[in-house]
């Protein structure tokens, strides 16, 4: 049984560049197939033929699937508007340039609006930070709320965060109101949810920043504490801090300024991060046991094989040499001057 403890650690390690390329690879394969299916532009059989490309080009080179995923996502988006196409690809492609070492949280923040059924959004931050440490966390966590928040207000949803857990987002709203908009009422139709009035404006803001402060504060810990005898202890503070940064940006703060009602308290929402940040300690649990030391094959025998020991040298073995008399001596040099 300790053996078959030791094969799934084994496995990663020993196939680890292509496990490290899966996730990414298939989240940009599935996030393909449902923009493509809400849009309708490409057959069916097209469809899985451009997403099976963009798996094999992610396991090959991540550059490569990330530049084919844009390209292939390119045209459902322009059936939808010219104008929604444009600003999609704009931020797509600047990305492109500055978070391909990132592929992984890219994918997580695009990603964000498939977790809203299972109360799990926070858990992006979470992870972000515990992986990518502080910064990572950071623009994860501003990514992700800013992402949710324009998806959500697009597809005719709320804006507010505290109130998107459990739904799920149609793409059929968005396409038929987009489907004929200009580029004013583009704009005006992307800002509109989340700046309709002052006090609005302010809550969302807040919302992003403690989102953001959240996730720097999960990196942050860890990294300050990666080094501790007691891991647990360290997981469990880095986690405490989100969970401190999201009620406080999230509840605390609009509380005090009036933008909440103390009796419209989101209770589900703070449910909702308790267990994201237990789902994150858990992933993240599994993460740190498949990358623990490296391990034998499961069959192979080690063997423990102690540090060498430096000998004193051996002293060279004594040899009897024959005693020189005097009058021999006297001779080797009358014999040299007759020379």
């Amino acid at each position: 049984m300790e053996r078959i403890g030791y094969i799934p650690a084994w496995l990663y390690q020993r196939y680890r560049p292509f496990c490290d390329r899966l996730i990414p690879a298939s989240g940009l394969a599935v996030l393909f197939i449902l923009a493509d299916r809400a849009t309708g532009a490409f057959p069916q059989d097209w469809r899985m033929f451009i997403a099976g490309g963009v798996l094999a080009a992610g396991l090959t080179a991540p550059l490569a699937g990330y530049a084919l995923f844009i390209l292939a996502l390119s045209f459902p988006l322009y059936s939808i508007s010219i104008y929604i196409a444009a600003l999609a690809l704009a931020l797509l492609i600047t990305s492109l340039f500055f978070l391909t070492r990132y592929l992984a949280a890219v994918v997580l923040v695009l990603a964000i609006p498939l977790l809203l059924p299972y109360r799990l959004a926070p858990l992006v931050l979470f992870l972000a930070g515990l992986w990518w440490a502080e910064w990572g966390g950071a623009l994860v966590g501003l990514g992700s709320s800013l992402r949710l928040k324009i998806f959500a207000g697009m597809c005719g949803a709320t804006a507010d965060l505290t109130q998107l857990g459990g739904r799920s987002l149609s793409a059929s709203w968005l396409v038929a109101r987009f489907l004929a908009a200009n580029s004013l009422q583009t704009l005006i139709w992307l800002a509109e949810p989340l700046a309709s009035d002052s006090q609005t404006l302010l809550l969302h803001v807040l919302q992003v920043v403690g989102w953001g402060l959240a996730g720097y504060g999960v990196g942050l810990v860890r990294q300050r504490i990666s080094s501790s005898p007691r891991p647990i202890v360290g997981l469990l503070a880095s986690i405490g801090v989100g969970l401190f940064g999201l009620v406080v940006g999230n509840v605390g703060i609009p509380l005090a300024l009036g933008l909440l009602e103390t009796t419209a308290i989101p209770w589900p929402f703070l449910a909702e991060c308790g267990c994201s940040g237990i789902v994150a300690m858990v992933m993240y649990g599994v993460y740190r046991y498949l990358s623990r030391p490296a391990v034998a094959h499961p069959g192979t025998r080690v063997e423990i094989c102690s540090p060498p020991v430096h000998l004193a040298p051996k002293p060279a073995p004594q040899t009897w040499v024959r005693p020189v008399s005097h009058d021999e001596e006297q001779t080797d040099i009358i014999m040299i001057d007759l020379d």
